[in-house]
């Protein structure tokens, strides 16, 4: 990291810390040096928006108290102040002080940055180890020099070049990482494990104004036999952890691991797979996957209840495995992947599928989706995974993931992986919870879509009154950066599928109706060749490269102009009190017609009718139509009419693949809820059932919302 690049993202930290008490520090080259470098330092800062109050040279007999005072005496937005302590005897004193008095860093009016030399810092992190946990963040100064040339003098206009000068920086998206947490409920280690999941709360308590979390993300073996007494346990700690931390349940993200898994239920099942077919047959059929699903039920039940019953839980395939959060004008995609399907035993390596089809399924939802950044949640590292899919699955990961999160091995790793594919960064979570004998860990991270980088800031428990701690050896050549590493994501072009699953068939079909020899040259031009001595001869091999140059063709003869001879005119006129009906059934006609003579058969899926009927309804209705997602958002699916039109002119519709449950009524109330947003006269609840459309035409009904207002219900 570059030395704009640091003080921007302190410039970036401070502001965001503006009114809470945070501690940062600031790292100057050396004693001889420090107050040199502060006044630079001081000079950079006033030069920016902040609003910035010098304490000066901080008295070595006073502590975070008299810090306190003196801060709530001045009007700023940032506190800077300096200390150097003498060594030897004056470092313990002082040591010793910040210590007894770190509890008084809770009143400090606002972020106060504190300038202290290389060889202070290690003295107080060995004297004072209970002080310095109370530090959000520790920034390396670049030399005064340094610090001047980037400041802006009065008499010039800034140019792009200066730090100080750039464009505002991003604020970044930030999240923890947790796994493995194995909660047992017998005494004993009910006792060791509250003593060091207590002590995550209590840490993510002290760190909410300083860092504040944006996401969460859990990455399997929350139990340890798979039973519901086990969940209990996990979903108390899980709803204290969003309270703690204000992390709504919608961005908490969980999947199962091994140690999920119920091993009584899976004794007689199938242990793994044999061929690239059935592992096609096992993620593309539901009922292939039933009783396997089965042994994640006490599991699914738990976290349905604390999350919702619309969650992906991992125990999604393909595109029903994303979901897509909106933060602060950034689109993330979060794939929940289970790779414990086939976990039974303590052999279970080699014998795991992730399913490449599961990940080319959520790909073309990243891609139409139109995704900004997009991170895949497992539980187990590629290397467990099947020979027959291993290469390949990894290879589709660099292609569609921006962040690959795990856990399993209990271990922390991370790496960073480049190719022509694109990349990601892969990030392996130590164990959360372990025994208090051993190591325990976790990442918290700052995701920049815009900047396409991932910073990492990793936590071990140490025991003690401030139990979990800055873990300075996980990246120990990060010092400058306050032990933590940012790690740069390759750019990725996602081509959208705009028709789903039902185009990559007929993309498959084709690629595979080629002739063998001219089949390999195509696949070498598209860089798709299989691993030495595969045949080119599955879905598997038929990358965006060969969709993308068929889909043009095939998306013309689905789309365009396609009407049956029921269906009338095109354009429907907003003025017509009963436009939406009339549009939701002529919408839903040429749908079905399009794929009723694409020859896509049973191939079709939910989300192809949804894209096609979205599609048909743009066409058709006179006026704007905004598609902003796809059935799993917390945002309105589609709205018509714009904020400038009367209410009588404007709908807001629900989209949902699922016809099952309380589908209906947990529409509704979204309905509502949108329509606070968006008034509208016209609202309405669409469902592609698939089951229904072989031999039923579309049809609406009228349902009353719970305030009673009147939506229309199409069933597709």
């Amino acid at each position: 990291m570059t030395p704009e690049d640091r003080l921007e993202e302190l410039q970036a930290r401070l502001q965001l810390a503006q009114g809470s008490a945070t501690l940062l520090f600031a790292i100057v080259e050396s004693d001889a040096a420090l107050e040199e470098t502060r006044r630079a330092f001081r000079s950079l800062l006033t030069s920016t928006p902040l609003d910035v109050a010098d304490l000066g040279a901080c008295e070595l007999h006073t502590g975070p108290g008299r810090w306190a005072e003196l801060t709530r005496s001045r009007t700023a937005e940032v506190y800077l102040l300096s200390a150097a302590p003498q060594a030897p005897f004056g470092v313990t004193a002082f040591a010793a002080l910040l210590n007894a008095e770190r509890e008084f860093l809770r009143q400090l009016a606002g972020p106060l940055v504190m300038v202290i030399s290389r060889a202070t810092e290690q003295a107080l992190r060995h004297r004072a180890p209970d002080f310095v946990t109370w530090a959000a963040q520790a920034y390396e100064l670049p030399r005064a020099e340094t610090l001047s040339a980037l400041t802006p003098r009065n008499d010039e206009d800034p140019g792009p070049a200066t730090g100080a000068s750039r464009a505002p920086a991003e604020t970044p998206i930030r999240f923890l990482h947790i796994s493995d947490f194995h909660l047992r409920p017998q005494r004993v280690k009910r006792y060791d494990q509250d003593r060091v999941l207590r002590g995550l709360l209590q840490l993510l308590e002290a760190d909410r104004e300083g860092f504040p979390l944006d996401l969460v993300f859990v990455t399997g073996d929350l139990g340890h036999g798979g039973k519901a007494e086990e969940y209990a346990l996990a979903t108390d700690f899980l709803r204290t952890l969003m309270a703690v931390s204000e992390v709504p349940p919608a961005r908490i993200f969980v999947v199962p691991g091994n140690h999920d898994v119920d091993r009584e239920v899976g004794r007689w099942l199938l242990r793994s797979l044999s061929s690239d077919e059935e592992a096609i047959r096992f993620f593309e059929e539901e009922e292939s996957r039933r009783f396997h699903a089965q042994k994640l039920e006490g599991y699914r039940k738990s976290l349905t209840s604390l999350l919702g019953p619309d969650r992906a839980l991992g125990l999604g395939v393909g595109a029903d495995a994303v979901e897509i959060v909106d933060i602060r004008g950034a689109r993330l995609a979060v794939a929940s992947f289970n790779s414990a399907w086939f976990a039974q035993a303590d052999d279970d390596q080699g014998r795991l599928w992730l399913g490449e089809a599961n990940v080319a399924g959520a790909e073309g939802r990243i891609a139409d989706e139109g995704a900004d950044f997009a991170i895949a949640l497992m539980h187990h590292p590629f290397d467990d995974l099947h020979e027959i899919e291993r290469w390949m699955v990894e290879r589709r990961c660099e292609r569609v993931f921006d962040l690959v999160l795990r856990g399993h091995l209990h271990q922390e790793r991370t790496r960073s992986i480049v190719s022509q594919r694109g990349g990601f960064v892969e990030v392996a979570a130590p164990a959360a919870y372990q025994g208090s004998q051993w190591a325990n860990g976790c990442f918290f991270g700052e995701i920049r879509p815009r900047a396409r980088s991932v910073t990492l800031r990793p936590y071990a428990y140490s025991g003690g009154a401030d139990p979990w701690v800055l873990d300075t050896k996980t990246f120990p050549d990060s010092r400058a950066d306050g032990y933590c590493h940012t790690f740069r994501v390759p750019e990725k072009k996602r081509l959208r599928t705009a028709m789903g699953k039902s185009l990559w068939r007929a993309a498959e079909a084709t690629v595979l109706a080629t002739p063998p020899a001219m089949r390999e040259a195509l696949a070498a031009q598209l860089d798709i060749l299989p691993p030495p001595g595969a045949p080119v001869a599955s879905a598997a091999q038929v990358t965006k490269g060969v969709h993308e140059t068929l889909l043009q063709a095939t998306a013309q003869s689905l789309l365009h102009d396609r009407r049956g001879p029921q269906e009338g005119p095109g354009m429907i006129l907003r003025s017509d009190p009963r436009f939406l009906e009339k549009a939701l059934l002529l919408a839903a006609r040429r749908a079905r017609s399009a794929v009723a003579t694409s020859g896509l058969g049973r191939t079709v899926t939910g989300h192809t009718l949804e894209h096609l009927f979205c599609s048909a309804l743009e066409a058709v209705v006179e006026g704007p139509v905004s598609v902003l997602s796809m059935s799993q958002s917390d945002d309105p699916d589609v709205l018509i009419g714009s904020e400038k039109d009367a209410p009588h002119q404007r709908a807001v519709i629900e989209l949902r693949l699922e016809v099952r449950g309380d589908v209906v009524k947990s529409s509704l109330t979204q309905l509502e809820r949108h329509l606070t947003a968006f008034p509208a006269a016209h609202a309405a609840v669409v469902l592609s059932d698939l089951a229904a459309t072989e031999n039923t035409a579309p049809s609406v009904e009228r349902i009353e919302s719970p305030t009673g207002r009147e939506v229309l219900l199409l069933r597709m």
